[in-house]
């Protein structure tokens, strides 16, 4: 089966000064800023990861691990609702101007439960769900081409501390998913920011982030992962959950014993109506494989001893009049590195690399391919390529990298910039 080649990695040894700007935050006077709790109504325990959207807009947010979300929003916007949803429970809206000047709000949400009454519910063998929702992609997925704008970031991290970081916009054309034509990417405008200590000597140079987070597109490349038929795996329906207050088949998979390929395992999202992939969670088994580091390895020092430690995905999905989009993925892959001229070999440094995009505008028309020379390549380093489309004007008040926000902050702070431009 071809394997999921998303990070490809080379090593050398470089040394970069500290280039991180000064952490301040501006506040305009049109905007305001929201924050509040999200929590189980039942159990009163927060609720990590929900998202928290301003209702006709791009704005959006989720919540902490102590279900804390904070959300800047434009003085138009404050007659408004915001959205919160969370996988398993109600959809919530909330009126925006309820939350000004209330940092303290507290939003409960309480648990979903689906109806499987008109529902056609098979036994806990998802075979044959899996392979219909596959015939059924050119159905459910759009066949013709689209553009979109899209945030995306990068990262390594050398232990808990970030070495380098990355930010993009991107305008991407989105190939049909009824042909074999490539999605292509380029970059409208960039940065980043990097710290390696002159002590070290490997530096990771993360080669096609961008063209690897598109990859993850499973409704587009689903051979990625489930090969021609979906043969090499088991599947197990293991229950049914609410996405957007609509039923969806939770599908786990494994692979098939005895296999000794490299493949993957984790949930699948099916809309229970439509049998389109909304979301799904994976990872490779890579754990305790020496043959997983020249996956995503190219060229390594002969006395550098790795080893992956894990390899984790997510792809979101999102309907709009009938048809499914790519909407969001987000990769991290660890590794464990040692030298065995150092120290015995005996300590080992982590390294995780981490990519992620989001969506935040989409239209159909005025497709265009991007000329050869725009697009990003499955060579390129993005943290080399953003050098030549730095524009400090563009990120204004948001002039911070925060390595530890998620990625609908910087959107919720960029949302006017991140739609289509008229240019």
């Amino acid at each position: 089966m071809k394997s999921l080649v998303i990070i490809l990695l080379f090593l050398c040894s470089l040394s970069i000064r500290q280039v991180y700007p000064e952490n301040v935050e501006q506040q305009q006077d049109s905007t305001f800023v929201l924050r509040g709790r999200v929590f189980d109504i039942d159990t009163r325990q927060p609720l990590m990861n929900a998202s928290i959207m301003v209702e006709h807009s791009s704005i959006s947010s989720v919540t902490n691990q102590e279900g804390y979300f904070t959300l800047r929003v434009p003085e138009s916007a404050k007659n408004t609702r915001i959205l919160i949803r969370h996988l398993g429970y109600h959809n919530k809206t909330v009126p925006l101007i309820t939350l000004i000047n209330r940092p303290d709000t507290q939003i409960g949400m309480s648990l979903s439960t689906v109806s499987l009454q008109e529902l056609l519910v098979v036994s806990g063998d998802g075979t044959e769900l899996v392979r219909e929702a596959l015939r059924r992609i050119p159905r459910n997925y759009p066949a013709g081409p689209n553009m979109m704008v899209a945030f995306y970031r990068e990262s390594i991290k050398k232990r808990s501390q970030y070495i380098s970081l990355s930010e993009a916009v991107l305008d991407i054309y989105k190939a049909p998913y009824t042909s074999f034509g490539d999605d292509l990417a380029k970059i409208y405008i960039g940065r980043k920011a990097s710290d390696m200590s002159v002590r070290d000597t490997l530096l990771l140079r993360f080669q096609g982030g961008i063209n690897g987070a598109l990859l993850l597109d499973i409704a587009k490349n689903p051979e990625i992962v489930f090969g021609a038929n979906a043969d090499d795996y088991v599947f197990h329906i293991e229950n049914m959950t609410p996405i957007n207050n609509k039923p969806h088949y939770v599908i786990s998979f494994l692979p098939r014993p005895g296999i000794p390929d490299i493949l993957f395992r984790g949930k699948i999202y099916l809309d229970a109506a439509s049998l389109a992939f909304a979301r799904m969670e994976f990872n490779m088994n890579v754990e305790k494989r020496d043959d997983a580091v020249a996956i995503f390895i190219k060229r390594k020092p002969p006395k550098m001893k790795a080893q992956v430690d894990h390899a984790l995905y997510v792809v979101d999905f999102i309907e709009d009049n009938g048809k499914w989009y790519f909407n969001h993925s987000r990769t991290e892959v660890a590794f464990r590195v040692r030298w065995t001229n150092r120290f015995f070999g005996l300590f080992a440094t982590t390294y995780t690399i981490g990519s992620e995009i989001a969506v935040t505008d989409r239209y159909t028309d005025d497709i265009v391919k991007f000329p050869r020379k725009e697009r990003i390549r499955s060579t390129d380093v993005i943290a080399e390529r953003v050098d030549y489309f730095q524009n400090p004007d563009f990120w204004g008040e948001y002039n911070v990298i925060e390595p530890d926000a998620e990625i609908t902050n910087a959107i919720s702070r960029l949302s006017e910039k991140l739609r289509r431009r008229n240019e």
